[in-house]
């Protein structure tokens, strides 16, 4: 299924109360390995009606207070003092705030408030087990991916926080680029915050998930609502050149 998208919501912080915390505490005592994630920020979040970066940094920051201690790791990049970081990982600063797993397997373009937020602590905690939730013969096939696959694809998943079916389509396409060893890359659009990327699709209901291989000038929208597991895996092989 796919919501239509509305408008967007004023957060300018984030509140948990306590019961919240203990929840997500629980979810956390489950990491196993660290699991690093790099944070690109600015001073005025690039301008935005809405500032995003600061609900993001909390959110993190309370994520790391709540994690196993030195299970969670993030860094932390400011576009004014941390140029040269921004052009290692590839980082555009007007899309700020934007968060990478690693060195960018997992990427979200906006903040993962709302809805999101179930999906990426789920994201932190089956990066951190190794436990994927895929099928067995799902995992198989992206780690043939991962040894043979002649070029990279981007699995963009359009989201918006109010979107309660967008976290399944995350956390699959987050999944398949951890099984693949970033041979897929999983980029999360929060469709607020970047309307120049959810325009250029003509996306009007979310989860929008578009396919692009790395040698494309653009991608192609593959579904709306969140794909069957098998399917987005015959997607992203046929994107790769291998169906």
């Amino acid at each position: 299924m796919a919501v239509p998208i509305g408008g967007p919501e004023e957060v300018p912080h984030i509140e948990v109360d306590e019961e919240t915390k203990e929840i997500i505490k629980e979810m956390l005592s489950q990491m196993e390995n660290p699991v690093n994630v790099n944070f690109f920020t600015s001073p005025n979040c690039a301008g935005r009606e809405t500032n995003w970066c600061i609900p993001t940094e909390e959110l993190l920051d309370l994520l790391v207070q709540l994690a196993p201690q030195g299970k969670l790791v993030v860094n932390k990049y400011n576009a004014e003092k941390d140029v040269e970081a921004f052009k290692k990982f590839g980082v555009e600063p007007q899309r700020v705030p934007v968060i990478y797993f690693g060195e960018g397997f997992i990427r979200y373009l906006g903040a993962p408030m709302g809805e999101e937020v179930r999906a990426f602590i789920e994201t932190v905690v089956r990066l951190s087990t190794g436990k994927t939730g895929l099928r067995q013969k799902t995992r198989a096939e992206l780690s043939t991916l991962a040894q043979g696959a002649p070029k990279r694809v981007y699995v963009l998943t359009v989201v918006t926080p109010s979107c309660p079916y967008c976290p399944y389509a995350v956390l699959m396409a987050n999944m398949f680029a951890y099984e693949s060893k970033g041979k897929v890359v999983s980029v999360v659009v929060e469709a607020y915050e970047n309307p120049d990327i959810a325009d250029m699709y003509g996306v009007t209901g979310v989860p929008t998930v578009i396919l692009q291989a790395e040698d494309a000038a653009v991608g192609d929208v593959e579904f709306v609502g969140v794909p069957p597991e098998h399917e987005l895996l015959a997607r992203v092989k046929n994107h790769m050149g291998l169906s």
